[in-house]
């Protein structure tokens, strides 16, 4: 199939002086012009498939690439065709959605440029339809890439048994170079050094961060669902703002508008983030948006703490349980549920949740304060009394994952249980790796798998405990919690068929140099029809 962009839009746009900005200071860390970040797909259908790629000329002028996919990786016969303008209203990114193609399929495609320069090609696959056995899916999330090498992007594309990759979100960092982590590792600078604000300064840092080989290869061989978390925007962000968005900062609404730009420019994806994509007869993958879109602000368990016992009971029993209160919003509350009864109702044996944030409850054990060393910084040993506080009266020790939205978590399980769904959920953003058991009155309802990050630190930066010492106290002190990795980087396989799902975590030996090796991992599977998790 041929599809052409709109001529008259590239007229408009180069007539008037939209031209991509010259900016010789950034050729340190990607080239000035041609193709300057490799290829990426996305967004996968059955025989739909989102293309793109980033263009630059050196004169800053907009360019009509042409695009052609093919059945083989030599393009001996070119089976669909199309056009996409990589221009300035989009910082030379180009998208093109290529429809009517195979379903199922592994197929190559690549962008030609008027002088006749190609791009690297990239192989990507649409959705199947059908009868289906098995599919892979590589889940990810939380990449800082000041912190170290994006290792686990490069061992999940060295591997031949990946169909689909997930991530899950904190794709990019916003802060400042400097301040998280205060070192950064020679060599995984970024741009612009300042935090990132306006629509040019989240350009930057994407393309900061996919000049990284590991990640530019895994986009060029992989079709990616990504899903945006708080980062993208500004830490802990909230329907109406974040944390990390101070005085002095402008609008929030237009610092969130530059965000949402950006990641649409780099990340070839849907119009809206709540989706559900379905592979063949064998699962769906519903994504969510439980960050920006509908997300009640979260409550400060700190401010209740000054209440002593009386202040953390009525938290606990007033505002914690409010039934208004919401993660997803009323729109997305109602999208869930209805993606799980059809999903069901289609005769499809597992539903996939992608969302950000984690499900299960993790309470503060009780002797949390001898995990901390001696020389332990005043924050940290507040942050685990303030835990232990909190855990004695039955409350969660994070009020921005699930945890602090229990009456919404309760509502969305709810409408699995009545369903009848198989419910597998993933979530990313805390840095640590998590298998959870969820029951709903006493019932097994779903299984949960959280993905550590792939760089960003876990709770080994502040902990001077060993590892295994931390993972039985959480397991003792927080229900439903089956394992938990709070000390290494990586990321992790969800592989379906018809009778099990498993989930396979695989943990990178360093970040701290490019190592492709791996350590010892840890397996989990869950049978049809048990909606719970044994691990293996």
């Amino acid at each position: 199939m041929r599809s052409a962009i709109d001529r008259r839009a590239f007229l408009a746009a180069t007539g008037a002086g939209l031209l991509l900005p010259a900016r010789p200071a950034l050729a340190r860390l990607w080239a000035g012009s041609g193709f300057t970040h490799g290829v990426a797909s996305g967004d996968p259908g059955p025989g739909s498939i989102k293309l793109w790629t980033r263009y630059a000329r050196a004169d800053g002028a907009a360019t009509v690439l042409k695009v052609e996919m093919a059945e083989t990786p030599d393009f001996a016969q070119i089976i669909a065709r199309a056009e996409a303008l990589a221009g300035a209203e989009t910082w030379g990114t180009a998208q093109a959605r290529m429809t009517g193609l195979p379903d199922g399929r592994w197929l190559w495609y690549r962008f030609v440029a008027p002088d006749g320069t190609m791009s690297p090609p990239g192989r990507t696959r649409t959705l199947p339809q059908g009868a289906l056995s098995r599919f892979n899916i590589a889940v990810f999330s939380c990449s800082n890439r000041p912190f170290g090498h994006f290792n686990a992007y490069a061992h999940a594309a060295a591997r031949a048994d990946v169909d689909l990759v997930v991530h899950l979100g904190d794709y990019i960092y916003e802060y400042q170079m400097g301040s998280y982590p205060e070192a950064p590792m020679p060599g995984r600078e970024m741009l612009p050094v300042d935090e990132i604000i306006a629509i040019d300064d989240y350009r930057q840092r994407y393309a900061s961060y996919r000049v990284d080989p590991g990640l530019q290869e895994l986009h060029r061989l992989f079709p990616m669902i990504a899903i945006w978390d708080d980062h993208e925007f500004a830490n802990d962000t909230y329907n109406g703002g974040a944390q990390n968005h101070q005085e002095g900062e402008g609008a929030w609404n237009m610092r969130k508008a530059a965000a949402l730009k950006a990641h649409a420019e780099w990340l070839p994806g849907p119009d809206r983030p709540w989706q559900r994509y379905d592979i063949g007869d064998l699962v769906s993958v519903i994504t969510l948006d439980t960050r920006m879109t509908g997300r009640d602000k979260q409550l400060d368990l700190g401010a209740a703490m000054k209440g002593g016992t009386t202040g953390l009971k009525d938290f606990r029993d007033g505002v914690l349980n409010a039934p208004q209160r919401t993660i997803l919003g009323a729109e997305q509350e109602a999208f869930v549920a209805d993606a799980l009864a059809g999903s069901v109702k289609s005769g499809r044996k597992w539903q996939f949740l992608a969302q950000q944030v984690v499900m299960g409850d993790v309470f503060t054990p009780k002797d949390a304060m001898s995990w901390l060393a001696p020389d332990a910084d005043r924050r940290a040993k507040g942050y685990i009394q303030g835990g232990l506080a909190a855990a004695a009266l039955g409350i969660p020790g994070s009020m921005d994952m699930w945890s602090g939205y229990p009456q919404a978590r309760r509502r969305l399980l709810q409408s699995a249980a009545s369903a009848g769904s198989d419910l597998i959920v993933v979530a990313g953003d805390s840095h640590n790796a998590w298998a959870f058991n969820h029951s709903l009155d006493g019932k097994p309802v779903a299984a949960e798998f959280g993905v550590q990050s792939v760089t960003s630190p876990g709770y080994e930066t502040a902990l001077a405990a060993d590892p295994a010492v931390v993972r039985a106290g959480l397991i003792g002190s927080s229900p439903g919690l089956q394992w938990c990795d709070t000390s290494r980087r990586g990321y992790m396989t969800v592989a379906f068929t018809p009778g099990e799902t498993r989930c396979d975590w695989v943990f990178m030996n360093s970040i701290r140099a490019v190592d492709l090796g791996t350590g010892a991992g840890q397996s989990a599977v869950v049978r049809r029809g048990k909606k719970r998790m044994t691990l293996v």
